[in-house]
Formats: C-alpha cells, sequence, structure tokens
C-alpha cells in the first residue's frame, strides 16, 4: 500500500500485511467487463500494473499462475519492495518487474501501456494530488479495452468509521510507538463501549466499530484507520471524478445486488421502479439501503459503448464455479425446490430442472470451474434420463439467466479463463512450488483460486510443504510421523493434544486423507 508524502514513509516502518485480493485478479476484472460488452486482452497473455503494491503478496501468486503475462508493481515504501523482489526471485519469475517509486511520477514512457490496472486499498489513503494522478494513470496508461480497478471507502457506512476515527487521532497524537498507538485507539474504543449504564444508538454505534477493529491485523489497522488521509466517497462523487477524467464505471468487482427478502416489499417495488433510472442512481441507492463503506469500482475509457446490462449471450464463452451443496426444500403446498446452500448461508433458489441439473453437477466439481458447454451437455444428459422433467424452454437462454441471476447475486463465480486446479487428491499430490514456498517463509500460502489460507498449526503446514509431487500416502504418513518425532510438533485430534507416540500412527492414517480432502476443496491441489 502506498502513501505518498514527505519524509520516511509508514510503510516502511511498519509492513501492511501480506494478502492476496480475489476480487483483483485479471479473472474478476475481466469476466465483468466481458459480460458489458468489452473485449479485454486474453488474461493468460496480458500486462497488469499494481499501483500501491506493497510485497507484491498480491501480483506475484498472479505472476507465478499466469506465466506468460507481464506484471509490473510500484510503491513509494521501500522495504516491502524488497521484500517482495526477493520472493520472486527465489521463485524464478522473469515476468514481473518491482519498483520503488512515487506514483505521481509514473507515465506510459517509462512503463508502456496496461490492460488491467489495479489500486487496492489507495485511492482513500492518498491526498487529493494523488487521486488525481491515479486517475489520470489509469486514463492514459491504459489500453482502449484495458480495464481499471479502484478501491476506496465509501459513504454512507464509513460516517460510523469516521466518527471513532476522529476520536481515535485525537487520543492517539501524543503517542509516538506504532504499538502504543493502535493499543490506546482499541482502548479508548472500549472505554467509550463501556461508558453508559443504558446504551443508547451513540454507544451502540462505538461498540459495533470496537468489535470490528479487534478482528483487524494491527499493521492493517495502524495504516487503514489511524492514517493521516483517509477520504470516503459516495459512489456518485467518485464516478464524477473518474468521468472528468474519460472514465467510465464498468462494474464491480463484487456483486451488488440486494437480496431483496431482507427489505421490505416497499424497497423491492422502488428498487424495480428504478430500473429504468440512471444506472448511477440506482447504484447509489443500494449503497444507501445496505450502508455501503468500501467500493471496489471498475472503470474503462469512456469512448467505449457498454451494454446497458449483463450480456446473457456471452455467458456461453465463460466458466462458471460455485461452492454451494444442494438440499432440498418443499413448499407450503407441497411441490420441491432445489436449494443450493453455500456456507456463509447464500442460497440459489430453482425450480427447473435443467438448472437444477446444471447446478447439481456444477458444485459437485468445486473448486474446479467448468465451462458453460459442459454444463449445458451434462444436464440434458441427466434430465434425458427423466423426460417427464425436460421441457423445451430447457435451453441455452434459460441456464444462461440463471447463471447471470446468481452471479449478479455472489452466489457463484463466472471467469474467462478456468484456474488450474483440482478437486481429487491423486496418487501423488501436489502443492504449488510457490505456496510451498510461502509457507516455508511465515504460515500463509495462496490457493489456485488467488485466496490466501493460513496454516498456523506445524503439522498441517509440514503436510502441505511435503506434497511436492514425490510422495503417495503411505509415505506422506511415513514423513509427517517422523516430522512429529523430530520437531515435538502437537497433533490434535478432535481438538484435543494425541499422547503419547504410540498412538500417532493410527492418527495420523486417520485424519491425513481427509486432510487432503480438504486440501483439494480449498483449493490448494495440482494435477
Amino acid at each position: 500500500m502506498e502513501a505518498a508524502g514527505s519524509g520516511q514513509n509508514a510503510y516502511d516502518k511498519v509492513l501492511y500485511p501480506i494478502s492476496t485480493y480475489p476480487q483483483t485478479h485479471p479473472n474478476r476484472l475481466a469476466t465483468v467487463a466481458f459480460l458489458r460488452g468489452v473485449r479485454p486482452t486474453p488474461i493468460d497473455r496480458c500486462r497488469v500494473l499494481e499501483l500501491g503494491c506493497g510485497a507484491a503478496g498480491n501480483l506475484i501468486p498472479m505472476a507465478f499462475h499466469l506465466p506468460n503475462s507481464e506484471f509490473v508493481g510500484i510503491d513509494l515504501a521501500q522495504r516491502p519492495i524488497a521484500s517482495g523482489q526477493s520472493l520472486f526471485a527465489e521463485l524464478g519469475l522473469r515476468n514481473i518487474t518491482l519498483r520503488s517509486m512515487d506514483l505521481c511520477r509514473a507515465h506510459a514512457d517509462q512503463l508502456g501501456h496496461f490492460d488491467f490496472i489495479i489500486a487496492h486499498g489507495v485511492y482513500s489513503w492518498v491526498p487529493r494530488p494523488v487521486r488525481e494522478r491515479i486517475l489520470m494513470i489509469c486514463r492514459e496508461l491504459l489500453n482502449p479495452q484495458g480495464v481499471a480497478y479502484i478501491s476506496y471507502n465509501a459513504y454512507p457506512g464509513n460516517h460510523f468509521r469516521d466518527l471513532a476515527r476522529g476520536m481515535m487521532r485525537f487520543h492517539v497524537s501524543r503517542f509516538e510507538n506504532p504499538t502504543d498507538k493502535i493499543g490506546q485507539a482499541r482502548g479508548l474504543l472500549r472505554f467509550l463501549s463501556d461508558s453508559r449504564t443504558q446504551p443508547d444508538y451513540y454507544i451502540d454505534a462505538i461498540r459495533a466499530e470496537f468489535e470490528r477493529t479487534v478482528k483487524y491485523a494491527d499493521e492493517a489497522f495502524f495504516h487503514d484507520d489511524l492514517s493521516e488521509v483517509n477520504r470516503p466517497f459516495y459512489f456518485y462523487e467518485f464516478v464524477a471524478d473518474a468521468k472528468r477524467h474519460g472514465l467510465q464505471f464498468v462494474g464491480e468487482a463484487n456483486a451488488t445486488d440486494l437480496n431483496l427478502e431482507k427489505f421490505t416489499p416497499e424497497v423491492g417495488k422502488t428498487m424495480n421502479e428504478l430500473g429504468a433510472a440512471d444506472e448511477i442512481v440506482r447504484e447509489q441507492f443500494k449503497d444507501f439501503l445496505r450502508a455501503c463503506g468500501f467500493r471496489q469500482t471498475l472503470l474503462c475509457h469512456a469512448e467505449l459503448g457498454l451494454a446497458p446490462d449483463l450480456l446473457v449471450e456471452r455467458v456461453p464463452q465463460l466458466y462458471a464455479m460455485c461452492d454451494a451443496v444442494r438440499v432440498e426444500r418443499v413448499t407450503s403446498d407441497g411441490s420441491s425446490v432445489s436449494v443450493f446452500r453455500r456456507a456463509g448461508g447464500d442460497e440459489i433458489e430453482t425450480t427447473h430442472p435443467l438448472v437444477a441439473a446444471a447446478l447439481t453437477f456444477l458444485c459437485a466439481q468445486c473448486p474446479r470451474s467448468v465451462s458453460f458447454s459442459k454444463l449445458l451437455e451434462t444436464a440434458k444428459t441427466a434430465l434425458r434420463a427423466q423426460p417427464d422433467t425436460l421441457s423445451e424452454a430447457d435451453d441455452t437462454t434459460t441456464l444462461g439467466k440463471a447463471l447471470v441471476k446468481a452471479y449478479r447475486a455472489g452466489s457463484l463465480l463466472l471467469n474467462v479463463l478456468p484456474p488450474q486446479v483440482i478437486n481429487w487428491a491423486g496418487d501423488r499430490p501436489a502443492t504449488s512450488e510457490l505456496a510451498r514456498l510461502q509457507l516455508r517463509r511465515g504460515n500463509f500460502a495462496t490457493n489456485q483460486l488467488h485466496i490466501t489460507r493460513r496454516f498456523p498449526d506445524p503439522f498441517a503446514r509440514q503436510l502441505v510443504l511435503f506434497l511436492d509431487g514425490t510422495r503417495d500416502q503411505e509415505m506422506l504418513a511415513r514423513d509427517l510421523i517422523e516430522f512429529v518425532k523430530s520437531t515435538g510438533a502437537t497433533v490434535y485430534e478432535n481438538g484435543e493434544p494425541v499422547e503419547g507416540l504410540d498412538k500417532l500412527p493410527a492418527v495420523v492414517e486417520r485424519q491425513l486423507p481427509e486432510g487432503l480432502k480438504s486440501l483439494a476443496r480449498e483449493g490448494m491441489l495440482v494435477s
């Protein structure tokens, strides 16, 4: 993350936590733009620029998984850049360049032009001249069919955060040490949260902010909440600024459709009436209703003619992925509804046999992505055994509309290119070289879906390190047992530590198959 200004950079003093942001991946950006009528460059041979890249924890996995594409990251802080350069050098990557430089000095004659530009966690945290330069870079360095991603704190949700932030910054202004600032800031919110015998709406708001901050990593909390600059925007304000620079709104990196079941019937009626209104107005009203506090907006050149809505006819060219589980629900009239429920509680409901058959197959393939043609073929094959359920309407358009509806709700992903991941362990299971190198350096690894997975348990971490494709399950069990004996690592079963080395072989034998299945489900395994 970049914070422009004079003097020593705050991100050199306190390193921002390294992580990946799946919503910034070219696959995600290209898919949104493609569905609006853009023809983005194929992501397996594109150029990507990240502004404020930090230690390139987000950029290096992209470069690793897309070896024929080129990646450039810039950041004002020097320590994170040096750390990122060390990691990609050890991986032997030649398709990534990291530069320690002020983004205000970034120009096309130095860096060239790009198909995708990413600015995650930068825009709200820099002064206005730097924000203007970010938008200028997106205009000047973006290729004609290119897509830019800019995230920023948003109103109205950030009004609550501003309330707490102002008080915290006043309180910690007399402290110099970052650790002291972090502790004192949280301490103030705790003090205020517990200050009333009968809490009111003010205390409830402060308490919610306190509960948010305690879940934050210290380093992220220090930079995100206690920074000198933290400027939220209403969505319409940001879009107006982008328009001044010859850019237009394409969509959001994450789904923004409202779950109208959580609102009154009047809300649904009003949103339907807004269907004919300007897109920016509709999006702004969504933010009002859900108290949006963070936006991840995609932009493209204003000259491009965008479709007014997602193009269903383009869905057959895409790949789908869904991590839901099928359950059946019986309605009050006795009819059956197929429900596909995700871990977080989101659901896809359908009474259409073709859609149900396609989603059943799709969810069984998770975390693999499946082509639309394969989904349609498999669903029709399944229904041929049930001729009573096959109707004339079961066609490409029916399935395409169903997938778009679920995609807009955030219940499944659509991709222009399927991630290279498998959903089974195989005879000699393997994780990527990147994941193993990351775990040799720390306790996190990036999976094939560009998601950071944490492995705080030494036993689980060592299992991943052993998955280099040379060991079968018998060899893995043997080496894991030897690892525990030589290091004294604790092995847990049912939440309790295993006592006695004599029990270890049986425990490992029981846990290893399930551990491999879990890694497969989490997108950690490669063929």
